[in-house]
């Protein structure tokens, strides 16, 4: 009815949340049992070389567990932007199986900086009571930390969505750490109220056991798949407007061939494409992305797969 109340964006995301309930939860113990299985095999290790827990040593289970967290950003961005059917299992096998290696490189990188954030954090502190030049140097630092924690919200995201060049990949989060701060900002808000409800979980727990189990639970059911979908659903429609209208184009001596994605390989594949989802007028030579069937491609791929269907359709009407 065009009297219908347009649905508040709060309202959007929990439809979206409670609808696929089921497939969070699915996605969540799916990740659960590598990350699991790799905190403990680091926890167990860092008992034997250091006898007892090294928080630096066990932040470095980040780099493999990583890789999984693929699996988990693709299924949980294909429901916050409102994907009618998900398909969790094959899904979530196929991003971890696509971005295994570069996710490996990320979490290296993410590891590095949440060291660095918390020991620059800790280290300036401490000075406070030194000089009060320290309160400038302590929020600069703050700032910067905050920067770099919204850019890790992009990075991963980016990564499963589009096929950029590494070095466009990173600039392009940073750029939106500053350039979508409204959203970021929605985004950490909602992933303060997923943590503010595990707090509240484990706030009052009797014992260290019980503490342990309801941490665990957490883990296995909640925390990971939810927390992702806090700040994706906030987050993905100002990357995707913010990525079609930049020029992403890399200067001439690099343009010369690069290499397709799986999903521009099959887009290829097809002989007779269905363009009635875009306006093939307004296709450009770039390589910005444009959405189209399901899958997020190239303009300059799909104005080269026009062309060849318009020329297609001329020889055939010539014959």
């Amino acid at each position: 009815m065009d009297n219908e109340r347009k649905k508040l964006k709060f309202e959007v995301f929990l439809e979206r949340y409670f609808t696929n309930f089921g497939r969070v939860l699915l996605t969540n113990v799916l990740f659960a049992i590598p990350s699991i299985t790799l905190f403990a095999l680091f926890y167990l290790l860092s008992n034997l070389l250091f006898h007892g827990m090294n928080v630096a040593f066990m932040m470095l289970s980040l780099i493999p567990v990583y890789p999984f967290y693929a699996g988990v950003v693709k299924v949980v961005r294909d429901i916050a932007r409102g994907d009618q059917e998900v398909k969790v299992c094959s899904g979530f096998i196929a991003a971890v199986r696509d971005n295994f290696l570069i996710f490996l490189l990320h979490g290296a990188v993410i590891c590095l900086a949440t060291l660095f954030s918390y020991f620059s954090v800790t280290f300036y502190i401490g000075l406070l009571s030194v000089s009060w030049v320290m309160y400038a140097v302590l929020f600069l630092c703050i700032l910067i930390v905050v920067l770099v924690l919204f850019a890790s919200y992009y990075l991963p995201l980016m990564t499963v969505t589009y096929n950029i060049k590494l070095r466009y990949l990173y600039k392009n989060c940073f750029l939106m750490a500053f350039g979508e701060f409204k959203n970021n900002f929605f985004g950490t808000l909602a992933l303060a109220v997923v943590l503010a409800i595990c707090f509240t979980a484990t706030a009052f727990s009797p014992s260290v056991p019980v503490l342990l189990l309801i941490l665990g639970l957490l883990w296995t059911l909640f925390i990971p798949a939810t927390a992702t979908f806090a700040f994706v659903f906030f987050i993905y429609d100002g990357m995707v407007s913010m990525i079609r209208s930049k020029d992403q184009s890399a200067p001439a001596a690099d343009k010369s061939p690069v290499e397709m994605s799986a999903a521009e390989k099959l887009l290829e594949s097809i002989s007779e494409d269905d363009f009635s989802d875009i306006d093939v007028t307004k296709l450009k030579d770039t390589d910005d992305f444009i959405y189209h069937n399901g899958r997020m491609v190239k303009q300059s791929t799909l104005l080269r797969m026009v062309k060849e269907q318009q020329s297609r359709e001329e020889e055939i009407r010539h014959e």
